[in-house]
């Protein structure tokens, strides 16, 4: 899985830094949010835990997918902001 920033945008409001990325994932199906979640950590080199993935779009038949993630600055503002939905869909909470 190849992982390249299309955008990056500071939100100072929200304090987080917010992404869409292009991944490429020759010979298999789109990569599950927990694989991206990591390959989003490793590549800006931050805590797993800031991260939350908010969609993965794959087209139809294309090896590609656009994703929208955010990075909070820290923990809190992350569990004030995000919708409970998401943080389970990111299994940050249960």
């Amino acid at each position: 899985m190849q992982l390249e920033i299309i955008m990056k945008r500071e939100n100072k409001l929200l304090m987080r830094t917010e992404y869409i990325f292009k991944i490429t994932h020759d010979g298999k199906g789109t990569p599950k949010r927990e694989e991206v979640r990591d390959a989003i950590a490793d590549k800006l080199g931050v805590d797993k835990e800031l991260v939350v993935v908010k969609k993965i779009r794959t087209p139809f038949g294309v090896n590609e997918a656009l994703v929208d993630a955010v990075l909070y600055w820290d923990k809190n503002h992350l569990l004030e902001v995000e919708p409970k939905y998401i943080l389970k869909r990111n299994k940050i909470i249960s």
